[in-house]
Parts: structure tokens; C-alpha cells; sequence
């Protein structure tokens, strides 16, 4: 097994190789920490941890590349060694995410919880030779101990990724711009009918871009052709009609020429009501 970890403190070797080898469940003897800029020529690389370390700068501290060897009978894998890194260190831990997005990671809290975290790295470009660069936690999805300052907030990037059927607009058969905005408004209905899936919330701006994908679509089928209109007119009223079902007239009315859409708001508002429609 193979881990890329990102810690919010500083360990000492002695401490980092402890702590490795109760969480893996061998002697500590048989755990090797180096530096990276450390003699690997004297490296004990038949040893069942080897754990390669350097420093990094802002709200993780410290970067490790932890490779188990494969007859160690330890954790699963890299969620498992993290999580039970954080229990046993108390310090946060942060690990690469299974997704395209170079921000998003998972964060094992020392709490307990584990939650999808962004981490943005910034680099000062007068120290891009000579340091590190400096990391920010810059929101977490669920509060964590290790990371107290950061914004709890469902991510976008997260929201954007789940998979949700949209049978209406599949069962359109046409590749037009009409039909990726229906997709989009379909998206948000159906997310909408299952209660917000998969955490029950959702983020205003990514509403107000659901809301311009039923803009685009009005205009779109306005100046298609009327064959593919009649087709694509049928799918909204679909999909419109459980957008009305699930939503109630919003306190403030649209603006002029606006679409209906616009007027409405949801029953069960996914953020916190601050009074305002999305």
C-alpha cells in the first residue's frame, strides 16, 4: 500500500515512526522515516514501513509518502492508515481524493469524523525555488478539530460530480445545446424530488446556475427547428411540471420578463434561509 499524506503538525522522526507502527501493528524497528532530502543509501528498504518526509508550510505542516509492504497485515488502505493516523496522533490529516479536482482531498479529523475538504496550495513567486508551497484548508463539509478556522460548506466541485438520473432529457435522443440545458435543469428537479441527495444541501450560486440553464433552455427552443421543438417543449413541461410540485411562490416576484421559474423557491430550502431567493 501506497499513502500521501498531509499532517497539520509537526512530528519528530521518533515520534512519526511510533506512531506508524502502532497504527500498522509491527515493532517500531521495523518502521523507516527519512527526509526526503535525508541518505537514502542507508534506508532499511526491506522494512514493512518505509516513511518518507518533508515539510510544508501553512495549515499542514508536514507531507508524508508511507508505503506498507504487502504482507503487512494492516490497514485496507490509505482512508484506513489515515484515520487511524489522526486517532492516534490527534492531529488532522489530509489525503488525496479518488477525483479529477487537484483541491479536493478527504480529511481525516482527529475527532473521528472524515469529511471531503479543499486545499489550496499558493506559491510566492520569489520563493518558488527555494520553498515550499503554502497550503490553506480553505473549507471543510463537516466542522473539524484540526481545522477549526475553516468554512463548513458542502463543496461545488463535490455537488457538480453526483451522479443523478435525468430520464427526460436522455429520452430526447438530440445533441443539442437545448438538450444540455435541459440536462442541467433535470439534474437540479431530480435532485431537488430526492431531498437534496446525496447530504440534503445544496449552494445558492449552483441554483442560480440551474436557474440560468431553464433561461438558456426557453431561448433555445424558441430558435430550434419545429420538429425538434414540439420534442423539446414536452420534455421541460415534464420536468417543469415536478419543478412546480416540489416549489411554492418565493416572496419576491421576478423581474420583468423573467421566466415563471425565477418566481418560485423550494419547500425545503437547502441552505440556510437568510430570507432572499436563490
Amino acid at each position: 500500500m501506497i499513502a500521501n499524506l498531509l499532517i497539520s503538525r509537526r512530528l519528530e522522526p521518533s515520534a512519526l515512526a511510533a506512531a506508524l507502527a502502532d497504527v500498522v501493528g509491527v515493532p517500531a524497528e521495523q518502521v523507516d522515516v527519512c527526509h526526503a532530502d535525508g541518505d537514502q543509501d542507508h534506508r532499511e528498504w526491506e522494512a514493512a514501513v518505509l516513511c518518507t518526509y518533508h515539510y510544508v508550510r501553512g495549515d499542514v505542516v508536514m507531507s508524508l509518502d508511507v508505503q506498507v509492504r504487502d504482507d503487512v497485515d494492516g490497514p485496507a488502505g490509505e482512508a484506513e492508515l489515515a484515520a487511524a493516523f489522526a486517532e492516534r496522533t490527534g492531529t488532522g490529516v489530509v489525503y488525496p481524493d479518488d477525483r479529477i479536482d487537484p483541491e479536493t482531498f478527504w480529511l481525516a479529523d482527529p475527532s473521528g469524523t472524515v469529511t471531503r475538504t479543499r486545499l489550496v496550495a499558493s506559491e510566492d513567486e520569489h520563493d518558488e525555488e527555494h520553498e515550499p508551497p503554502t497550503y490553506s484548508v480553505d473549507a471543510v463539509e463537516a466542522p473539524s478539530l484540526a481545522f477549526p478556522d475553516a468554512e463548513v460548506t458542502p463543496l461545488a466541485e463535490i455537488l457538480r460530480e453526483v451522479p443523478i438520473l435525468t430520464p427526460v432529457a436522455d429520452a430526447v435522443g438530440l445533441d443539442t445545446p437545448a438538450v444540455v440545458s435541459l440536462t442541467i435543469w433535470e439534474r437540479m428537479v431530480r435532485r431537488m424530488a430526492g431531498d437534496w441527495a446525496p447530504s440534503g444541501r445544496y449552494l445558492p450560486e449552483l441554483y442560480a446556475e440551474d436557474l440560468a440553464a431553464r433561461d438558456h433552455l426557453e431561448r433555445e427552443i424558441a430558435a430550434c427547428p419545429e420538429q425538434e421543438r414540439e420534442v423539446l417543449l414536452a420534455a421541460a413541461a415534464e420536468v417543469d411540471s415536478l419543478f412546480r410540485s416540489l416549489t411554492e411562490e418565493g416572496s419576491a416576484a421576478a423581474s420583468a420578463g423573467a421566466g415563471w421559474w425565477r418566481s418560485r423557491r423550494p419547500r425545503r430550502m437547502p441552505w440556510p434561509d437568510t430570507g432572499k431567493d436563490g
